[in-house]
């Protein structure tokens, strides 16, 4: 229903001043009922509440001082519709509770949520790059509706949600015009970050496209990364930089054709599923027990890193990891589209305290590790061709930074110089990389019984 309080004429040209209360209980069954049915997808585009001054005169009207709901949302603003163009345009401001964009897209197919066991379906072909691409729609999306309208907006939001994933307090302006929409983000709060941001999606053409940047300081990864890609494997506070382009006509599409870059640095986390201190001290329980393997995890004082993507793959050469007892360093790629990963890991065992800020080229025993897998099955296995390479390749240098290594164990003190031989190991402890002992069902001997003696062996001398 509808009602104006006043209406006047002045030199032919109508005007009217009035306020105006509209109250539809269902968009989608007026719709149906007009015989114009909507066919949108997902579950909303019911309620509609419309209530504010309006002015209309000509092609020109305003609307101020309004109260909007649709469906679930409800918004406050000032809003000018002008139709002398050859698409509405509108201008103004709104200040929204919240946008569930879940209400307007398709559900999901059956296990394709990130996270879900269906993203992979209990495939271990996955490890090979085939058995968890499943987990991204490739339901066409429609974007017909960004060339309906052109829009200049300022938009502050107090809550966003997409599948899973939430974003807090965003103030941002919105520019839509011809079907290209570039969102400016000035304020932007993500998982306890905040950061700002710009985001364009171009759908003038055939096949949308889509460009990202952002900055992120303060950010929680755990949360973030489980509720946006269903990867639970990392936790920290950190910051990151993202350049990201990409295209595609479904979310499968656009995963396949990421591309771009960035750079990652978290404090204060922890790696869940690996031990690695574990696996430099007793190879064969660390890599066997895959049972345990899911309660350890590896923590860190820092972890960072730069990385590329090209056609879904993301790249990384630069990894450095900084923990109380280890140093490590890796490389490795994460194929988006079939959700899996691999990486080769150097760890070094270290006798110093000193983490965060600590340098990443400490001397010792390198073991590698060789992670891969899809992200909610990983494995780890150590890299012994890697070891004997390395030995082959430069036994001398090999020989020093193994004795190097005994040198820093052994003044260390007993925990570590159990490690190798140098004393009995009594730590007990949860099971994480600053507990080294922790793990493997060795309560105090030595991978090696002499390693002096057996290091020397291995060069005959």
């Amino acid at each position: 229903e509808g009602t104006a309080t006043k209406g006047t004429e002045n030199g032919g040209a109508a005007r009217m001043v009035g306020s105006v209360e509209l109250d539809v209980p269902s968009i989608r069954d007026l719709a149906a009922w007009a015989g114009v049915p909507l066919e949108a997808p997902g579950r909303g585009l019911g309620p509609l509440r419309i209530a504010g001054k309006v002015e209309a005169m000509a092609t020109l009207f305003t609307f101020s001082e309004a109260r909007i709901g649709l469906d679930e949302t409800t918004a406050e603003g000032d809003l000018s519709v002008n139709l002398a163009g050859v698409r509405p345009a509108l201008k103004g401001r709104l200040d929204v509770d919240r946008i569930d964009l879940n209400t307007y897209m398709p559900p999901p197919d059956e296990g394709s949520q990130p996270g879900s066991a269906g993203a992979s379906g209990g495939d271990q072909s996955g490890a090979q790059g085939t058995g968890a691409g499943g987990g991204w729609s490739d339901e066409p999306m429609d974007l017909s509706g960004l060339k309906a309208a052109d829009v200049d907006f300022a938009l502050t939001v107090g809550e966003i949600r997409m599948r899973d994933l939430k974003i807090g307090r965003s103030v941002l302006k919105v520019a839509l015009k011809d079907g290209l929409l570039a969102l400016d983000l000035d304020e932007l709060n993500l998982y306890g970050g905040r950061g700002t941001g710009r985001v364009t999606l171009d759908a003038r053409g055939a096949v949308p496209r889509v460009a990202k940047t952002f900055a992120i300081e303060g950010v929680q990864a755990g949360p973030l990364l489980a509720d946006a890609a269903g990867f639970d494997r990392l936790e920290g506070t950190g910051r990151m930089d993202v350049s990201i382009t990409t295209r595609g006509r479904s979310q499968k599409e656009m995963v396949a054709n990421l591309g771009g870059k960035g750079a990652v640095k978290f404090v204060d986390g922890a790696i869940k599923g690996i031990n690695l201190a574990a696996m430099v001290r007793n190879v064969t329980s660390a890599f066997m027990d895959a049972q345990a393997g899911k309660a350890q995890k590896t923590d860190f004082a820092e972890l960072s890193g730069t990385f590329t993507i090209a056609k879904g793959i993301l790249t990384n050469r630069d990894l450095v990891l900084l923990n109380p007892l280890l140093r490590l360093s890796g490389a490795g790629t994460v194929d988006l589209p079939q959700r899996t990963l691999k990486y080769r890991l150097e760890p070094k065992l270290v006798a110093t305290t000193e983490g965060q800020g600590g340098t990443a080229s400490a001397r010792g025993i390198a073991v590698p590790i060789i992670v891969e897998g899809p992200w909610d099955n990983l494995t780890y296995r150590p890299d012994l061709a890697g070891v004997a390479g390395g030995i082959a390749k430069d036994p001398a240098k090999a020989l020093k930074g193994a004795k190097d290594t005994l040198k820093q164990l052994k003044q260390g003190g007993s925990g570590l110089g159990g490690l190798l031989g140098g004393g009995s190991d009594t730590s007990t402890g949860s099971g994480t990389a600053t507990d080294p002992g922790s793990e493997g069902g060795d309560s105090g001997g030595s991978l090696i019984p002499d390693p002096g003696k057996a290091l020397k062996g291995l060069f005959g001398n």
